[in-house]
């Protein structure tokens, strides 16, 4: 089955550059970097536009963000325009002021402005080897324009968003963390059991996000009977979370394969070859965001989805053998993945969980309920605000559910080297 595609030019071209990307034949260059008259050793100052949400680091003291340079100056108040993007880093008590439960943070005199996407920023800091870590924020701004209001109203839906997730408390976290990508609330234990039992994708927005949101949508298509209709209903859904989530590299992933597909779907294409669609997806990827290129999210992305597509009925014969259709599909999916991404986490996380093939068969039908469950009960928590309260022990049900079964695959044995 494989060898075949080595015949279809998409496929081995992806092949090709995965050798390249990955073997080290080539360094991929950052794309646009940061160019001035000073040198970047003694700029303490920056000015210019924060290109996607700020996403709190692992030591949970910064926040870092992609940012896009317009003016740089020094000690010696030289000032010089400049280009390129660098990651910026922004202490956690300045980035979370206006976070709800959060408030009145000690950041006041530090700058406590609203940090998101689209908004133009003057910071004071000073360099690292690792990017510009700011120390103070004297000035933000949004441009009155037509995309400068767009990314203030994101911002402002975001901020919303944490505010009605904080009100359901730790299962508020994680549905935050499951449909925004923000995890700030998420609880650190319940994260960590999620990582030790090879669940991290799951917290990560991929696929499964958009596949979801995707079937909200042939719901309601389907309701007026129209196949261009339900096709236009499709891309619109996909277009407003991955505007309102933010693209991250698997995400962006998940994007361009679901985009293609419903295009090929609508071209009367009965079964599009999801290996050339993904083939072609990480090409097109590796053309518009080289920077993903060495992303961990980006490989796991691509590496799972490669292993599902090209593994999973020989893993789902060998399952059918012994247990029903469900679980010989999910197992052979999941065991395709691990497979797959086994090399990737051992070079960047230094271990796997062999437990996440079958954990992933269990915790994901709980999670998929959890989120269909939690987007319906937000819309009638905004119809109806008496019901904010049952429905935060509700879903509060089922996130303790989901926390337990996670535990206990967390206590299986990881790979380590």
């Amino acid at each position: 089955m494989v060898i075949k595609y080595f015949q279809k030019p998409f496929f081995l071209a992806a092949v090709i550059c995965c050798f390249i990307f990955y073997c080290g034949i080539v360094t991929i260059p950052q794309r646009k970097p940061l160019t001035s008259l000073l040198k970047t050793s003694e700029i303490t100052e920056i000015s210019g536009q924060i290109l996607n949400s700020p996403v709190k680091i692992n030591s949970g003291k910064y926040y870092s963000a992609l940012f896009q340079v317009s003016e740089v100056s020094n000690k010696q108040l030289q000032k010089s325009s400049a280009t390129g993007n660098i990651k910026i880093y922004i202490p956690t008590e300045m980035t979370e002021a206006f976070f709800p439960g959060r408030l009145y943070s000690g950041s006041i005199s530090k700058g406590s402005y609203f940090y998101e996407s689209g908004g133009f920023y003057h910071f004071q800091g000073k360099f690292s080897q690792n990017g510009f870590y700011v120390l103070k924020c004297t000035e933000n701004y949004w441009i009155n324009s037509i995309y400068g209001k767009i990314d203030f109203f994101r911002a402002l839906c975001r901020l919303q968003f944490k505010r009605l997730m904080y009100a359901w408390g730790t299962a508020g976290g994680l549905l935050l963390a499951l449909l925004s990508g923000a995890k700030e609330y998420t609880d650190p234990a319940v994260a960590e059991s999620f990582r030790n039992s090879g669940l991290s994708h799951i917290l990560a927005l991929s696929g499964m996000h958009l596949s979801m949101f995707s079937s909200i949508a042939i719901f309601f298509g389907n309701k007026i009977g129209r196949k261009r209709i339900t096709f236009i209903i499709r891309i619109f859904a996909l277009v407003i979370f991955v505007w309102f989530a933010g693209l991250s590299p698997s995400l962006l992933r998940a994007f361009i394969c679901s985009c293609l597909t419903l295009f090929a779907l609508s071209a009367g294409t009965k079964e599009p070859d999801m290996i050339l669609i993904l083939s072609f997806s990480f090409l097109l990827q590796s053309i518009i965001s080289p920077d993903d290129i060495q992303n961990p999210g980006f490989m796991l992305s691509y590496g799972a989805l490669a292993g599902i597509l090209l593994t999973n009925k020989f893993f789902y014969n060998l399952y059918s053998k012994t247990l029903p259709a469900y679980f010989s599909a999910s197992l052979g999916s999941s065991t395709g993945a691990q497979i797959f991404t086994i090399p990737i986490a051992l070079k960047f996380f230094k271990g796997f969980a062999p437990i996440g093939i079958v954990a992933t068969s269990i915790i994901s039908p709980l999670i998929t309920i959890f989120i269909y469950s939690g987007l319906l009960l937000i819309v009638l928590c905004l119809i109806f605000p008496v019901l904010q309260t049952p429905s935060g022990i509700f879903i509060n049900l089922q996130y303790t559910v989901i926390k337990f079964c996670v535990n206990i695959f967390s206590k299986f044995p990881k790979i380590t080297i």
